[in-house]
């Protein structure tokens, strides 16, 4: 058994072992795909002083994709294109799926800015699953209304239903 001595020795080595490790993440100092806070433009604070046309505002092409039938197993895609509509970059924090079938594989990591059109890219994994899906994909971004609300349908048969 160790004596007081001998802990109090490997205070300070344990102390310095654990700060150093809390500077440890998982992101990328300095990322150039990063968005910070120069990309972003705020009106001035107050409510009744914020103009609606200088908010960003997502105006979408199509809200809703229909696969019509696909074969259980099968991993789709659909594309999702929008138009940044209002007056300042519109910049998207998350892209979620209602279950883990459905995901967000690729949308804009940059500002898009007022006048750009951008797309969003949603993938459906029908493994495991039958009969008909109503799937739903959640995008939040600094917008007015701050989310928007994508679906997908399909209908999944197994390989001898067809």
């Amino acid at each position: 058994m160790m004596g007081p001595r001998r802990i109090s020795w490997y205070l300070p080595f344990l102390a310095g072992a654990l700060l150093t490790s809390c500077r440890i993440t998982d992101h990328q100092e300095g990322d150039q795909q990063e968005v910070s806070a120069q990309d972003l433009r705020f009106p001035s604070s107050g409510y009744d002083q914020v103009d609606p046309d200088e908010l960003p505002r997502m105006s979408f092409t199509y809200t809703h994709v229909d696969f019509g039938r696909i074969v259980q197993g099968a991993k789709v895609d659909s594309v999702y294109l929008f138009e940044n509509t209002g007056g300042s970059p519109l910049v998207i924090s998350d892209v979620r799926g209602s279950c883990g079938c459905t995901v967000g594989k690729d949308w804009p990591k940059q500002p898009v800015g007022p006048g750009e059109r951008a797309r969003i890219t949603v993938s459906f994994d029908s493994e495991g699953r039958s009969g008909r899906q109503d799937k739903t994909v959640t995008v939040v971004a600094n917008t007015t209304p701050p989310s928007h609300v994508l679906t997908l349908t399909a209908e999944v048969v197994g390989p001898t239903n067809q």
